[in-house]
């Protein structure tokens, strides 16, 4: 009885031990992906508001010229703001922390802010945004999370697309349901990497070999906000073809 009692003291010790080890873990991953994601996320916003006050310090610009980069200092300012606290909304939300901040979304007016915003990147790249988001498609969503969303995957389609192609955003509402899709005419992948793609920190070799910077955060983020909707998204692609990543979202 006394050898039974021992070896059950020890093999619950062993497994308390275990479970604290793999918690611990857990966090030290959760503070390594949040250290990538600053990495990335947020080099574009802070090489402008550097670029732009380093101008204005340096040089004796004209009033207007002054005014536009101090303008353009407090767009990206507030923009790496929302990035912290969308990337801190997502954290909690999957601690289940906190719920979602649901309102009535007009899926068009969402979908041509993202556009205005990615508009940018694509005019460099001779890339043609086209929103073809009817209009009346209104769903219940966070509008912060789905903005971020369908921000990354529009970027994320104009960076891997060839110079003078298209990326269309479509959407429609059918059985209950919002099917919300972003079409490139890009790299594309095979089934065996777009089986891995939302995984953290994952990146196929046609991305690496782009020249594109990245982690591979980005989209298992945008799959957690997704499913956070009690939503799915799913992607077509082949090599040299290009992508179609769809989001199904409930009408709610």
């Amino acid at each position: 009885a006394a050898w039974l009692a021992l070896l059950g003291g020890g093999a619950f010790r062993y497994f308390f031990v275990r479970r604290s080890l793999q918690a611990s873990e857990a966090a030290t991953r959760r503070y390594q992906q949040a250290f990538h994601f600053v990495a990335h996320e947020m080099r574009t916003p802070l090489t402008a508001i550097q670029g732009s006050s380093e101008l204005i310090s340096r040089y004796n610009l004209p009033e207007a010229k002054r005014r536009e980069l101090s303008d353009m200092i407090n767009a990206e300012s507030r923009r790496l703001a929302r990035m912290i606290t969308t990337f801190l909304d997502v954290e909690k939300l999957s601690a289940g922390q906190m719920e979602l901040r649901l309102s009535e979304l007009d899926l068009a007016e969402l979908a041509d802010a993202c556009c205005r915003r990615a508009a940018p990147l694509a005019e460099k790249k001779r890339i043609l945004l086209t929103n073809r988001v009817p209009e009346q498609v209104r769903l219940k969503a966070d509008a912060e999370l789905l903005e971020y969303a369908l921000y990354n995957l529009l970027t994320n389609a104009v960076k891997y697309s060839p110079a003078e192609t298209e990326v269309v955003i479509g959407a429609a509402a059918e059985d209950g349901a919002v099917r919300l899709w972003v079409t490139d005419q890009g790299i594309g992948m095979d089934e065996s990497e777009v089986k891995q793609l939302f995984q953290k920190f994952y990146r196929t070799k046609r991305a690496e070999q782009s020249g594109e910077t990245g982690t591979g955060i980005g989209l298992s983020i945008v799959r957690q906000i997704i499913e956070l909707h009690e939503g799915s998204i799913h992607v077509r692609s082949a090599p040299g073809k290009g992508s179609t990543f769809t989001v199904v979202l409930p009408a709610r």
